[in-house]
């Protein structure tokens, strides 16, 4: 059984809301897939889609499947948790160029989106609340929208070199204060999120990733700069 099936299928659920995102960090496409989910009684997942459309390659950093390292496997998960941010996480979401988002609104569906910028571009206020940039996108505002509705939502970052995650999950909710977004370059606004539950696992993805450069769309700073040679 399908891990996702078999938890769906425990907790009773016969229809998930589901937003799948797709990108291949080589050619910086990404595809978004939101629908829904219905749990079979065999526990097979069947994903029906709603939406599907491309997004722009704004913000993502080229990156390529690291072939001279092998791949890790995946039951040798090592799983932390805790309610507030640890030292090291902070240096790895401070350091970090990309993560992903995941929102909903109750009966309005689910999301999954894409955020990157130079290493820094997310903040680490203190240990249990974070902030990052909303730059110039796609104006489809699916992301923001769902917050503003149902501040519920969790966050994905992901250490590419050794395959490492670090899963947020807690309230976000819209800064709309100028003052607050000049802090930023190149921000409309800000978004803040305040975290309830820190989950990082080691070895979670077996592939490794080696770095290529930039989007040359971040604002500021290493914009468009390539990894060393």
């Amino acid at each position: 059984m399908n891990a996702a099936a078999g938890t769906a299928a425990a907790a009773g659920a016969p229809r998930l809301d589901l937003g799948i995102l797709v990108i291949d960090l080589k050619t910086r496409e990404r595809m978004r897939l939101n629908g829904h989910a219905e749990v079979t009684p065999e526990g097979t997942l069947i994903v029906h889609a709603r939406e599907v459309y491309f997004n722009c390659p704004q913000y993502i950093q080229k990156r390529v499947i690291d072939q001279s390292v092998g791949s890790d496997e995946t039951g040798t998960v090592g799983v932390t948790r805790g309610h507030a941010l640890t030292s090291e996480q902070h240096v790895w979401i401070s350091t970090a160029d990309t993560f992903f988002v995941a929102s909903a609104v109750p009966g309005g569906g689910a999301d999954a989106s894409h955020r990157g910028g130079n290493p820094g571009f997310v903040r680490v206020r203190d240990a249990s609340s974070l902030e990052w940039p909303d730059y110039s996108g796609n104006t489809m505002f699916n992301t923001l929208g769902n917050i503003t509705v149902n501040p519920n939502a969790g966050l994905l970052f992901l250490n590419f070199e050794q395959g490492n995650t670090l899963q947020l999950t807690g309230q976000a909710a819209v800064v709309w204060e100028p003052e607050r977004a000049a802090r930023f370059p190149g921000a409309q606004r800000i978004v803040g999120f305040h975290i309830e539950q820190a989950i990082q696992a080691a070895h979670a993805v077996p592939l490794h990733f080696r770095f290529l450069q930039y989007s040359r769309f971040n604002p500021s700073g290493t914009k468009d700069k390539k990894a060393p040679s």
